[in-house]
């Protein structure tokens, strides 16, 4: 009964004491990265995503750590264990294969800037805004559904950073005047000028000749993640200016020769 009494007073309450600091320590921690990256205003996406980084890195290390100092208190030689691994170790590994990938590839992504928290980046067919960046993963909110997507690390192979510019170019029969339509394309710009969230317009001139059309090419600035709402708003401001002015947009036409 007294051995079982001191088991109680010594091992497991300095166990449980561990434990309990542990936890304490990360809570501690996350609560403090989570209160610089409240301050967005005055936190840059690097340091944004740094600090996701380290929050993840961070819960892994104080699991470890725990972990080794609770069996070391229960007299588990944790060293001959490691050393005891052999083949199992060497299994453990293939299992581990695409978890290590994911975190070599997490530390590239960081290292190299592919992209940090806060941009808007298309990864294969998915175009979102970076949520966090861990060390097994990427997790973003798709642009257009609102979706979120949690991508393996080892699955990016290539990324593209959004810009905050993107061009519409308006076909326009050849046979009307460019003065008039260039005209009719300044009233356009007026009214996207004047648009939430639009930052800036430019009129960018004749872009191209196409089969049955001339191109007229004008160009926004805005943030990524309003720009698909942004050019349906845009395309319904210019197809309502063409038919006010009774401007038809041109479709493919073929023309068919019998011998």
């Amino acid at each position: 009964m007294s051995d079982y009494l001191d088991f109680i007073s010594t091992e497991l309450i300095t166990s449980v004491i561990v434990i309990i600091l542990g936890i304490l320590i990360y809570f501690l921690i996350k609560s403090v990265i989570n209160k610089i990256l409240d301050k967005r205003k005055y936190v840059s996406k690097k340091k944004k995503t740094y600090l996701k980084l380290f929050k993840s890195i961070f819960k892994y290390l104080i699991l470890i750590i725990v972990v080794v100092v609770v069996l070391q208190i229960n007299g588990i030689n944790v060293t001959s264990i490691v050393a005891g691994l052999g083949i199992a170790s060497v299994i453990a590994g293939f299992a581990l294969q695409d978890a290590l990938k994911d975190i070599i590839m997490g530390f590239n992504i960081i290292v190299d800037e592919y992209y940090g928290v806060g941009d808007v980046v298309k990864i294969g067919d998915i175009e979102g805004k970076v949520l966090e960046v861990g060390l097994k993963s990427t997790k973003m909110q798709d642009i257009n559904t609102n979706n979120i997507f949690i991508i393996a690390n080892r699955e990016i192979s290539k990324s593209l950073i959004k810009s905050t510019q993107f061009d519409i170019d308006i076909p326009i029969p050849y046979s009307k005047k460019i003065t008039d339509i260039e005209s009719i394309i300044d009233n356009i710009t007026n009214q996207v000028r004047n648009m939430k969230n639009i930052t800036n317009v430019e009129y960018r001139g004749l872009n191209k000749f196409g089969d049955s059309a001339i191109y007229y090419k004008i160009r926004m600035y805005a943030k990524a993640e309003y720009q698909p709402q942004l050019k349906r708003d845009i395309n319904r401001i210019i197809k309502l200016e063409l038919d006010k002015n009774n401007i038809d947009i041109p479709f493919m036409q073929v023309d068919i020769h019998n011998k």
